[in-house]
């Protein structure tokens, strides 16, 4: 049995080859693709080439290897580590008053990145794809795969129910919503997400739930 260091001592690649989730061959093409995009991280292109999002994340979990925001947005070197540790201990500060704030969301305030690139560094930590959601029209069918009370309550669209596999947009994603999805509300299905800006997640509510945000009264 492994022990948590050992687990931690082992790359992804290593984890998902012995879980025979990919071979030799895949893990070697994704490295040298990794050395072509050195601003991608193994997951993301291991995801580009069809190894199942969900396992990659519980691969990542499963050895403690998914990278904190702050980290990402340090390696990208969109802010430094000053800044970092100013939003952390900001970010202390706030809890300490019953306020909880996202490290992203407090960095974009600050001024120290903007939203683009703290997005971008989301998608990354959670190995979410970004989606542009700019003109997309909510299926009324579609929600009711996931229930539209809850897909309002947690601001999620449902972009795609074909045979085993579903795929969801969320605007602010987090583990314990996105396991709860896998658990609770689709435990016999692939469920594969896609990250989207909140302001593109709003407009499309708006248009299906707002009648006047259709223009049809002009």
């Amino acid at each position: 049995m492994l022990t948590k260091n050992n687990r931690e001592e082992k790359t992804l690649g290593q984890i998902l080859l012995e879980k025979n989730l990919i071979n030799k061959a895949q893990l070697a093409l994704a490295l040298q693709l990794q050395k072509k995009e050195p601003g991608k991280y193994l997951g993301q292109i291991l995801q580009e080439m069809g190894v199942p999002q969900d396992e990659i994340n519980k691969a990542l979990d499963y050895a403690r290897k998914r990278k904190p925001l702050g980290e990402i947005l340090i390696d990208s070197g969109v802010i430094n580590q000053e800044q970092l540790s100013i939003a952390l201990e900001k970010q202390k500060k706030l809890k300490r008053e019953g306020i909880y704030k996202p490290l992203g969301i407090l960095l974009v305030e600050m001024g120290f990145t903007n939203y683009h690139e703290y997005l971008k560094a989301l998608s990354k930590h959670f190995n979410m794809p970004i989606i542009n959601l700019k003109g997309f029209t909510i299926s009324p069918l579609l929600q009711m795969v996931i229930g539209e009370k809850y897909a309002q309550k947690h601001r999620i669209i449902v972009l795609e129910d074909k045979n085993d596999k579903i795929k969801l947009a969320l605007a602010e994603p987090n583990l314990f919503l996105m396991e709860e999805i896998r658990r609770s509300v689709f435990p016999r299905r692939m469920v594969e997400f896609y990250l989207a800006s909140p302001s593109d997640i709003e407009s499309c509510f708006k248009v299906q739930y707002d009648p006047f945000a259709l223009n049809l009264y002009r």
